[in-house]
């Protein structure tokens, strides 16, 4: 089995701990009969070129997205958890607007990002605020789970800060893809504390099941784990098609103590928004 700590391995955090206790649980019912899981090794160039293109043919393939969600909030992040249903709309390459919703229907709070700048609004309290995306963190409780949402959206998207081929490292064991990416500046990452983004991706679909991403030290800052994935309708160049996406992604704070759940009713992607 491969060390499950922050230097390698397959993910340490609740959610995956849990799937190992139930491995490991069956490995021991199943008795001696049972395969040992292969260490992991670095795969070949021309792997990780496969690899890498999947990953941008899918990022590259939704045009713009839609959906209609539930997001449940817990930890730190605000004063008491919290769930609120929302709704998402992102345009390729960096338009994306989010929509907390009231009880009732109405308008909890809008974001709206284009390209690295944002405006905040929140119609009940008067509250308007714009700013550099890099700013997000510094206006306060909706600001955080905001930015914790943008992760999540992130991911489902495929937007994956430094995912080029001659940064990735790439490692395979009989369970998927372990992408290790370091940082090179700054603006890759709004907080700028990150030094390496490391994501596991199965291996019949190179879907991203989890993020990792990690300070200098390799402690953990963020993490983001995809459930539920789904066949969702694509029309891609005119054409009818189909797109595997997670309906329910968290993103955790480590330093926050804190996370957002974010689970879709629905999504369409490359419609008419």
């Amino acid at each position: 089995m491969p060390d499950m700590d922050r230097g390698g391995g397959w993910p340490s955090s609740p959610w995956w701990r849990c799937a190992l206790c139930l491995l490991m649980g069956s490995l021991l019912f199943e008795g001696c009969t049972t395969v040992a899981i292969q260490p992991e090794q670095t795969v070949s160039h021309q792997k990780s070129r496969d690899i890498l293109a999947a990953l941008k043919l899918k990022e590259a393939s939704i045009q713009n997205l839609k959906g209609l969600f539930q997001a449940s909030i817990t930890g730190s992040i605000l004063p008491i958890s919290k769930t609120l249903p929302g709704v998402v709309f992102y345009t390729r390459p960096n338009s994306i607007r989010l929509k907390g919703l009231t009880p009732v229907g109405g308008t909890f709070f809008q974001f709206i990002r284009e390209d690295d700048a944002y405006r905040l609004m929140m119609p009940a309290s008067g509250r308007f605020t714009t700013g550099k995306i890099q700013e997000l963190g510094r206006t306060g409780d909706i600001g955080r789970v905001v930015g914790l949402s943008l992760r999540a959206m992130d991911v489902v998207l495929g937007k994956i800060p430094g995912l080029t081929l001659d940064r990735l490292h790439v490692y395979e064991d009989d369970r998927g893809f372990r992408l290790d990416i370091p940082t090179i500046t700054d603006e890759e990452h709004p907080d700028g504390d990150v030094s390496l983004t490391r994501l596991w991706v199965d291996k019949q679909r190179y879907d991203i099941l989890y993020v990792e991403y990690l300070d200098q030290e390799e402690e953990m800052l963020m993490s983001i784990a995809c459930q539920d994935f789904r066949m969702v309708s694509i029309l891609i160049d005119s054409s009818e098609s189909t797109i595997h996406l997670p309906f329910q992604i968290r993103a955790e704070d480590d330093r926050l103590s804190g996370s957002v759940t974010l689970t879709f009713q629905e999504l369409a992607v490359n419609t008419r928004l």
